[in-house]
């Protein structure tokens, strides 16, 4: 099992894509204005530091909510992974530690995160720091600010209390337009009432999806016996596909 420990003190996007087109790993690349960083990571005497505004923070990520401000230390040795929390004022409130901390995610209002410590998923309510551990996978993800992910012992998808069995193993969830959109190796579904809907069969295998000016870009992957071939597709609705670009016979 590992260990977590805590430590408290008193105290989609928006992007102007200019166009969608698949890069030479057959994934999504958006052609992006370009804009001056938010904030810079460095490294000082063996410390890596997060430079915002005026502000200096400890850990090489950054996130920034209405409430204050994240950093996470999501190291690649032996060092034990943290996660700090500071108020607005830049003042340090609390110290997550952990054996591991990846794929860490916010809340809508920045006030409930969760990361996988390559055991279970971790969700912590940063108002008063309760910690729960789920039986879960890698696969979550905070949809406004309640955790949906998937339980592999199970097979369930676990989401607002309600349990839903799906065999195969999803790759990712999406909200897109209102709709929970739920993807798996070979169907992309739509979660209504408790119940999945299938709504658009692949052809060969997902491989990556993009929400671009309210338009849904996803890639579907072709193995073939020596290569493989990628097809961009753009949907509003999953009635009507429309073909964005094509990569063919790619590792031949």
């Amino acid at each position: 099992m590992k260990h977590i420990t805590l430590f408290i003190f008193l105290v989609l996007f928006s992007l102007t894509g200019i166009s969608q087109k698949l890069n030479k790993l057959g994934k999504i690349d958006l052609e992006e204005l370009p804009t001056a960083p938010e904030f810079q990571v460095r490294k000082i005497d063996g410390v890596y530091k997060v430079f915002k505004d005026s502000f200096i923070f400890v850990g090489n990520s950054y996130y920034s909510t209405t409430e204050g401000f994240i950093t996470s230390l999501e190291s690649v040795d032996d060092e034990q992974d943290y996660i700090k929390h500071y108020n607005t004022d830049g003042k340090l409130l609390a110290t997550i530690l952990s054996d591991r901390i990846i794929n860490l995610k916010l809340s809508e209002n920045g006030m409930q995160l969760a990361f996988y410590n390559t055991e279970n998923i971790i969700d912590i309510n940063l108002s008063n720091y309760e910690i729960d551990t789920l039986s879960g996978s890698f696969v979550y993800t905070f949809l406004g600010n309640d955790l949906i992910y998937y339980d592999s012992k199970k097979k369930e998808i676990i989401y607002k209390g309600s349990r839903i069995l799906i065999e195969d193993y999803p790759n990712q969830f999406v909200v897109y337009n209102d709709d929970i959109l739920v993807f798996t190796k070979k169907l992309i579904y739509k979660l209504s009432g408790g119940n999945l809907i299938v709504l658009h069969s692949l052809k060969g295998n997902f491989f990556d999806a993009k929400i671009v000016n309210n338009e849904f870009y996803f890639v579907d992957k072709v193995e073939k016996r020596k290569s493989e071939s990628f097809t961009l597709y753009k949907t509003s609705n999953f009635n009507k596909f429309m073909i964005i670009d094509k990569l063919d016979d790619l590792n031949q």
